[in-house]
């Protein structure tokens, strides 16, 4: 059970900079609009995160491939950026135990960046004889993913001849992209990305889906979830919806000013699913353009915390700074494992009232008490609190999440599922390694680096 509280918000509780039922009540027009645009694009299969839960073939593949990979690597690599990478992180670190590469195998790597130290450390320490290399792109273009792909195949060649590619799985575009003809070429095994599903949203595709599956995570559980949560989050009545609940509480405090959202999980075991959700949020509805092409730069920044361990440290800017935040706390009410602080130092009053309670009820009165201090200070603060981390529940908050978001970009009437202020940078990442067809942009770019001398200070 998941149970979302959003009182937090409200003029009850936070006076003036709260929000009434009116205020809600008020966006009727625009919250049956976006409604409207996400059933009919839906309807089209335009959109199809909704139904992935229910792509039986699709997840059959996925459990056919993990089967036969099965018991024959000690470690698997996963090579992606962005999306391609942030939600199999979130499950591999919501439902395996936080120390799995030091006590189990197969060991999960997931090489995000191009930090040139960390892949060469990376490929130092493991054997290319023991190792899965998870290639994740639709188009295979992406630079960062192309280029620890291409050092990777020469590894595995150099290394293993002719067995190279029982160590290589790819997941990308089911027809199109330099990866699905490599796949084709050279008789690698591979999986499709839906062409309906960015990469935000492609977490319960088989990007999620098989590297879970290679760690023994039941991925029916994270599916049943999402499939539960996809059935209550389509309704139209805002009021039963927490989805659009809260997309529309994010909507009315961003109009009121409230520019960024922190999420807050109190639990090490969710806070990758917090970079994910940053990932999700900024990139969907950062953008310059509304859906009528005017100029608009809207979006909400999001930041990400840790609950209890960022109360020493961001919470002094929330609880005392500008009013542009608004807070949103996960909590867990029973956690996997617990532990009793032993009754000891009963003579010293600073430590014997901690003496024989549970690890799990101190967080929680953390917990609730930061958040009880922020609404005391009129800091919107809503909160989910989940029963326990496990595959339901993090299926249905990654469902949670994707339709909050979507709805929360038509509500500022723009499109959540484009990423072009991406673009730009790519483009000029190409002209500078060389990529032919972009040489048009390296003016552009020696222009905007120009050096200003009294900006520009060496020691």
């Amino acid at each position: 059970m998941i149970r979302f509280d959003f009182s937090g918000v409200t003029k009850e509780l936070i006076n003036e900079r709260g929000i009434s039922k009116e205020d809600i009540n008020a966006l009727s027009p625009i919250i049956k609009e976006a409604h409207d645009i996400l059933s009919s694009r839906r309807e089209r299969g335009e959109i199809l995160f909704y139904d992935l839960p229910y792509a039986k073939d699709t997840i059959n593949q996925v459990k056919d491939l993990a089967g036969d990979l099965s018991g024959k690597f000690k470690n698997i690599v996963h090579l992606g950026i962005g999306g391609s990478s942030l939600g199999p992180k979130a499950i591999f670190s919501a439902l395996k135990d936080p120390f799995h590469n030091y006590v189990s195998s197969p060991r999960m790597f997931f090489l995000e960046n191009i930090d040139p130290e960390y892949i060469a450390s990376l490929l130092d320490n493991i054997s290319a004889e023991e190792t899965l290399f998870n290639v994740v792109s639709k188009s295979g273009a992406t630079p960062e993913t192309a280029s620890q792909f291409m050092v990777v195949f020469d590894l595995l060649k150099t290394r293993l001849g002719k067995n190279y590619k029982d160590h290589l799985v790819f997941i990308t575009d089911p027809k199109d992209g330099v990866l699905r003809r490599l796949a084709s070429a050279h008789g690698i095994r591979s999986l499709p990305i839906p062409k309906e599903v960015g990469g935000r949203f492609s977490v319960l595709t088989p990007v999620g889906l098989l590297p879970a599956a290679m760690c023994s995570i039941d991925i029916d559980k994270l599916l049943d979830g999402a499939a539960k949560m996809a059935d209550i989050v389509t309704s139209p009545d805002v009021f039963k919806n927490p989805a659009y609940m809260y997309a529309c509480i994010h909507f009315i405090a961003f109009v009121k000013g409230i520019n960024i959202s922190v999420i807050m999980p109190y639990s090490n075991a969710l806070y990758d699913l917090a970079d994910w959700y940053r990932q999700l949020w900024a990139e969907s509805l950062g953008k310059k353009t509304s859906l009528d092409n005017k100029d608009v730069f809207t979006g909400q920044t999001p930041v990400k915390a840790l609950g209890a361990t960022d109360q020493h440290s961001q919470i002094q800017l929330y609880m005392e700074g500008p009013f542009d935040k608004i807070i949103n706390i996960i909590t867990v009410k029973h956690y996997r494992k617990d532990i009793k602080i032993p009754a000891i130092f009963n003579d010293i009053n600073e430590l014997a009232y901690l003496g024989s309670k549970d690890m799990s009820e101190l967080i929680n009165a953390e917990a609730s008490s930061i958040r009880a201090a922020l609404i005391k200070n009129e800091r919107p603060t809503t909160q989910i609190e989940i029963d326990t981390i496990n595959g339901e529940t993090i299926g249905a908050l990654f469902m949670f999440f994707e339709v909050s978001t979507a709805f929360m970009g038509y509500l500022l009437k723009i499109d959540p599922f484009n990423q072009p202020g991406v673009e730009l940078g790519k483009q000029l990442t190409f002209s500078l390694m060389g990529r032919p067809g972009f040489e048009d942009k390296v003016k552009m770019l020696k222009d905007s680096l120009k050096t200003v001398e009294y900006m520009h200070i060496e020691i």
